[in-house]
């Protein structure tokens, strides 16, 4: 996580929209099976490279045919050539650079003395968010909440095996999110998983929500925020949810949300009074694009991976 960190830090130091082309995400819902597909492509003469990621979501995956939710791939061409230079699992490169960009934004944002988190959601994302704060902030405490108790209670047993963690699994999401320092928010929620009244003083929060139909967070904690910040706002804006609920409602102005790379070249650090910052992410291609590229790269020198001709 630590590299992925570096990666995606390194890319929004990087951005410029004229590096990148990268049409709106095709999205194709199927209700009948419960399931959302996300269909992803962006180039870049900047790095010569052109990739697709072609990525779903099946909600019954996991208790109807014991699977997981979300499956798919990353297909990167040469643009010179068109030529196929690699093949990437999309679920685990997703986490990852999502997870990245959690602990960009909580590197700048986050308070400087982290030493609860509290964590609304138990699946791989929530884990790579929990990890990439570890990389940036020194952490001890994590209360988790998922509608699930089984998997909560896995997520804070893991916390304590492999990250050294007091974990606590708790009941309901107000417990998770009380009297903690950074609160993430890493759900598939319909409904807001959040209230900005639970929210302390000076806190941060990271909220990983990437549809219209979905609203992790409630309005309140859009109206608590003094910094919003996006990973990329004309996504953010037209792809999630909540933030939409927020700007229609007059709650915040759009023209005042800031993007990820102005933080990031900017130095843009948390004002020193106690407040609210919020980090909004739905992921984006040319970051996919980025990373991947550099994920190539370093398989290539290390000698990770394997060769194959189609």
């Amino acid at each position: 996580m630590e590299k992925s960190v570096e990666i995606v830090e390194a890319f929004f130091r990087d951005y410029e929209d004229e590096k990148y082309a990268a049409p709106p995400r095709m999205v194709t819902s199927i209700p009948e099976k419960d399931a959302v597909w996300l269909n992803m492509p962006a180039h870049s003469l900047h790095h010569s490279g052109f990739i697709v990621k072609l990525i779903n979501e099946y909600r019954r995956n996991p208790v109807v045919h014991g699977l997981d939710t979300a499956n798919g791939v990353v297909l990167f061409f040469d643009l010179e050539t068109g030529a196929v230079k690699g093949l990437l699992d999309a679920v685990s490169l997703t986490a990852l650079r999502t997870g990245g960009i959690g602990g960009v934004g909580a590197k700048y944002l986050a308070p400087k003395k982290v030493l609860t988190v509290g964590m609304i959601g138990s699946g791989r994302t929530a884990w790579t968010q929990l990890t990439a704060l570890i990389a940036v902030r020194r952490i001890e405490k994590l209360r988790v909440y998922s509608p699930t108790k089984p998997n909560r209670q896995k997520f804070a047993e893991k916390a304590v095996k492999t990250l050294g963690l007091d974990a606590e699994a708790v009941d309901t999401p107000m417990e998770a999110v009380e009297k903690s320092d950074v609160v993430v928010t890493a759900t598939n929620s319909s409904e807001p998983a959040l209230s900005g009244r639970w929210l302390g003083p000076d806190v941060h929060v990271t909220s990983i929500g990437a549809l219209p139909t979905r609203r992790e967070l409630d309005v309140e904690t859009f109206r608590r925020a003094e910094l919003i910040v996006a990973d990329l706002k004309k996504a953010v804006l037209k792809e999630a949810g909540d933030i939409m609920a927020a700007v229609e409602h007059g709650v915040i102005d759009a023209s005042e949300v800031l993007e990820l790379h102005e933080v990031v070249k900017k130095g843009v650090t948390r004002p020193s009074r106690q407040t609210v910052t919020l980090l909004k992410s739905v992921g984006f291609a040319a970051l996919d694009l980025f990373f991947t590229a550099e994920v190539l790269k370093r398989a290539e020198k290390e000698g990770v991976g394997r060769e194959v001709e189609l």
